[in-house]
């Protein structure tokens, strides 16, 4: 404000000399004051942008380096570690080691396999997750449905935000708009974008970022209620602290006394959070496998011998889903499942695995997963709510992760909602008056609204990843690529003459049996499909 007035009062003083001037007749010397003038006038408001622009950046938000809290500091645990076994009895900890666990289930699959390094050994994700960047960007309904798939969104990732450990470094106050902002519509609106490098209604790249500020409250972070201590089997079981607890736990692992057992205090980052988190897929000993690595007990998890689950008697919701056709090829002479001849349906409803949250997986399949420790973890946050330790509404979020919104699938085989958020938001062009409360001529608000990026120019949800084209070709171990049927002949590396085609379609049940065959599986076609090529072939020759 002092600005303002300061440039008003000079503008008086010229304007007056300037009036002199002319009525003196010193048309040069006049000239050269007014250009003077102008140009002043330029480089103030040059430098007032520049002023600007570093306030919305710098000024209003966080580091862009991080998304860590500003005050990390490690987590302290103290273990209760078996001398003769060389394994972990429990974890004791605070709310804060709790709250980054329950993290794990608000976590999407694809952000899981991306923070792996795509060397997660979960079933067959590290192959789908590579399909997704081996793509061509020409067979994405936009640039942005691939940024999408492979810089997965988690929809309750504010209430992850101020954790002492956020695992997957996404910042989720930002948004990005085009370098037109605001841009607007007919409607008078202007878009934001979740998705970085969206093509706006105006056909420029959203890479303008903006930052949104939250009412208070609305990311307080963390589930756990309030501040108690727990303990924490190796299995990732969460358990107030208490004697019976504890006492329990040493009977299982047939302690009598405390004579076999050694403390042990450690502190813990990020670091041992991912390898936690890795292991928690993997092992049904995690505690063990991070903390104690020179015993890495590695007790993976064994895949089902048939992944083919009855559901057909269980299955509530709608039974009109939307179902797919697909050409099935087989071995005659083995009956193994070669590939899936497909189209762009069924490959938007199997990269659509990577967007679903952990807890959503495992609501899906009933609490029975398969993956390491997860089961575990998924009855912890029930039995923790009836003990009012967690809220309801932290309850649902854990349980029933929804996905981020504009990330679903347009198939809703799988019936994971979309997170709801504000229709509208307020954008203000001048950060720094609109955070002390002042008016001032610059300070002006514009109406921005939420677009997909699937489709350029819409804010309603829908739409799929994979654009309208030819066909696809999926591998057993969950390899998708465009179908070339020269190189893909060639590729399946068996005789022409031992293939056989059968048409199969894909509803519910089969949804479901894929998705736990990704989880758990290097052979998901075949444990999916092997049933129907042996009860066709026993049709065919009786």
């Amino acid at each position: 404000m002092e600005i303002l007035y300061g440039t008003e009062a000079g503008g008086a003083v010229l304007f007056v000399l300037l009036l002199y001037l002319v009525m003196s007749n010193n048309i040069v010397l006049v000239s050269m004051i007014f250009g003077l003038l102008i140009s002043i006038i330029f480089l103030y408001q040059l430098l007032r942008r520049l002023w600007l622009s570093v306030g919305l950046e710098s000024k209003s938000q966080p580091n862009e380096r991080t998304s860590q809290p500003a005050t990390r500091k490690p987590i302290r645990l103290k273990l209760l570690i078996d001398k003769n076994r060389s394994r972990v009895v429990f974890a004791e900890c605070g709310k804060d080691f709790v709250d980054v666990l329950l993290s794990f289930l608000i976590l999407p699959m694809g952000t899981i396999i991306r923070l792996a390094n795509k060397e997660s050994r979960i079933g067959s994700m590290d192959e789908l997750y590579k399909s997704v960047e081996a793509l061509d960007k020409k067979c994405f309904r936009t640039k942005a449905c691939k940024n999408m798939l492979l810089q997965l969104r988690s929809a309750h990732g504010l209430q992850s935000n101020k954790l002492i450990v956020k695992i997957d470094g996404m910042d989720y106050t930002k948004f990005y708009t085009c370098s037109k902002t605001p841009c607007l519509n007919n409607e008078s609106f202007g878009f934001i974008s979740l998705v970085e490098n969206s093509i706006c209604a105006c056909g420029k790249p959203m890479d303008n970022k903006l930052r949104i500020k939250y009412a208070d409250g609305k990311a307080d972070g963390g589930f756990i209620t309030r501040a108690q201590r727990f303990i924490i089997s190796n299995d990732l079981q969460i358990l107030p602290a208490s004697i019976s607890n504890t006492r329990s736990l040493l009977l299982r692992h047939e302690f009598r006394d405390n004579t076999g057992v050694q403390e042990q205090h450690i502190n813990i980052g990020l670091e041992e959070v991912l390898q936690l988190l890795h292991q928690s897929m993997l092992s049904k000993t995690p505690l063990t496998d991070v903390f104690l690595q020179e015993n890495m007990s590695m007790d993976i998890t064994s895949s089902p011998d048939s992944l083919h689950l009855p559901y057909q008697q269980q299955m509530n919701g709608n039974s009109d889903s939307e179902e797919m056709n697909v050409k099935l090829w087989f071995s005659k002479s083995t009956n193994r499942v070669i590939c899936i001849e497909a189209r762009e349906d069924f490959v938007d409803f199997l990269f659509s695995f990577l967007t679903i949250p952990l807890g959503s997986i495992n609501k899906l399949l009933r609490g029975d997963s398969c993956i390491g420790s997860i089961d575990n973890l998924y009855k912890s946050v029930q039995m923790l709510s009836a003990m009012d330790i967690i809220s309801l509404r932290c309850k649902e979020m854990l349980l029933s992760p929804k996905l981020e919104h504009m990330f679903g699938c347009e198939n809703r085989l799988l019936e994971v909602e979309e997170e709801v958020t504000p229709s509208e938001f307020i954008y203000n062009k001048c950060y720094s008056c609109s955070l002390q409360k002042k008016t001032c001529l610059h300070l002006q608000f514009q109406r921005l609204k939420i677009m997909n990026p699937k489709w350029r120019g819409t804010t309603k949800g829908g739409g799929g990843f994979i654009r309208e084209q030819g066909s696809f070709l999926v591998t057993d171990n969950l390899m998708v690529e465009t179908l070339s049927p020269a190189s893909g002949m060639s590729r399946l590396d068996i005789p022409f003459t031992d293939l056989e085609e059968l048409s199969v379609t894909v509803g519910k049940e089969e949804a479901l049996t894929l998705l736990r065959g990704a989880l758990t599986s290097k052979s998901v076609l075949n444990h999916a499909f092997s049933s129907r090529v042996i009860d066709r072939n026993l049709l065919y020759y009786s």
